[in-house]
């Protein structure tokens, strides 16, 4: 009935031929027949895997590394004896153990790289951020030197006014020197005329003004 229940739980290929093991600590024989005078086989060594035929309670008739023979149905065991489970056991955990030593160097080496570039990203914001400031100040600096490019063109035009202005001044005041000299020199000129013709006429009037009062008397 067990045998029957593994048997329908397993795809057909196994069914045909299942798996059992040789039980725990024993070597059992491999014999022709189900009897103990049958001749024997083959010694098989405890946790052997072999293919059973056909089986009742007491004898199985196996299949094992080519040989075809009977053995005593309470050696075998659809499992694998505990020793061999246990050995499977440990070396998947041995197995288990190495995959979990490089996934654990490998989450070290993950975080090392994280740590990198954590490092490296934090350094990129830090150079990003000098960055923005002496473009800020390179975009002040350049505003300031417009403006004093501005600025001084401003002044430069406001000198060149200044120097027309000055230079038109200069220009009045030398016609105004001009002008005043001319007019000292013609009022220079005015008053001697006027000096000569009181000295010329002033003498004859008053000998104008004798005779008459002679010429009355």
């Amino acid at each position: 009935m067990r045998y029957l229940i593994a048997c329908l739980a397993l795809p057909f290929s196994v069914c045909a031929a299942p798996v059992h093991y040789v039980t725990d600590n024993l070597t059992i024989p491999v014999r022709t027949g189900v009897t103990l005078q049958h001749k024997i086989l083959k010694m098989l060594p405890s946790g052997t895997a072999v293919e059973v035929l056909e089986s009742n309670n007491e004898n199985t008739r196996i299949r094992v590394q080519g040989i075809e023979g009977w053995v005593l149905s309470r050696f075998l065991d659809n499992l694998p004896p505990a020793r061999t489970r246990l050995e499977q056991a440990e070396q998947k955990v041995a197995t288990l153990e190495l995959e979990n030593t490089r996934l654990k160097t490998e989450i070290k080496g993950v975080g090392d790289q994280r740590s990198q570039t954590e490092g490296v990203y934090q350094k990129l914001r830090e150079d990003n951020q000098r960055l923005r400031a002496e473009l800020e100040a390179l975009r002040q600096t350049a505003a300031s030197a417009i403006e004093i490019d501005t600025q001084n063109h401003k002044l430069k035009a406001r000198l060149i006014e200044l120097e027309r202005a000055q230079q038109t001044a200069q220009q009045e005041n030398t016609i105004l020197k001009d002008r005043t000299a001319r007019d000292w020199f013609m009022t220079g000129g005015l008053v001697a005329l006027a000096s000569l013709v009181v000295s010329l006429f002033v003498p004859r009037l008053v000998r104008w003004r004798r005779r008459s009062q002679w010429n009355t008397l």
